[in-house]
């Protein structure tokens, strides 16, 4: 059996988090194809629950990436993103670590366990994902952001008032996305 590089890339961090015992859910533009919007990625987001001492659980299954161990535990501890290139199939995981807030704990609370490229991993919900949109589009009112937003936004399953909830608390302006 044939796997694309994303699929082994996938199947690598899962298998990597999962031995380590790290909780995770993917984000991102890799979230976006997997609720039906196929579009360009070359990244695997991931929030991930870790402590600083833990990066090194990751680190050790790249050992490439050894020497920027310690810049990887400081951005660990300051709660921003690290990133390691995987040599072996190019692609990149961005690991936004886990930051603790009642909006965040629910997100991963909410998140799903789901089959994507034939693996089971841990999917941010659909909502949740949504609502990562606007808060990125809050911040860069990019045009990537703006055609997921409206293409997520046609599931006719959504739970809207969920949505509406969690923008009313957060205070996103939505740009009259949710058609109000």
């Amino acid at each position: 059996m044939m796997f694309t590089t994303f699929e082994r890339a996938l199947n690598k961090i899962i298998t990597i988090l999962e031995e380590e015992d790290i909780d995770y859910m993917i984000v991102g533009g890799l979230a976006v194809s997997y609720h039906n919007r196929s579009r360009t990625t070359n990244d695997i987001d991931l929030v991930v629950q870790i402590y600083p001492r833990d990066v090194e659980k990751i680190i050790d299954h790249f050992p490439e990436w050894k020497d920027h161990k310690d810049s990887f535990v400081e951005s660990a501890k300051l709660g921003s993103l690290f990133n390691i290139t995987d040599f072996e199939t190019g692609i990149r995981y961005d690991f936004m670590t886990y930051k603790d807030s009642d909006y965040n704990y629910c997100a991963f609370e909410r998140r799903e366990k789901v089959e994507f490229f034939g693996r089971s991993c841990w999917m941010i919900s659909i909502e949740d994902l949504i609502l990562s949109k606007i808060q990125w589009y809050n911040i860069s009112q990019s045009e990537k952001q703006l055609e997921d937003l409206k293409f997520l936004l046609l599931d006719g399953d959504l739970n809207m008032e969920y949505i509406r909830s969690w923008v009313f608390n957060l205070q996103l302006k939505t740009y009259g996305l949710l058609g109000e």
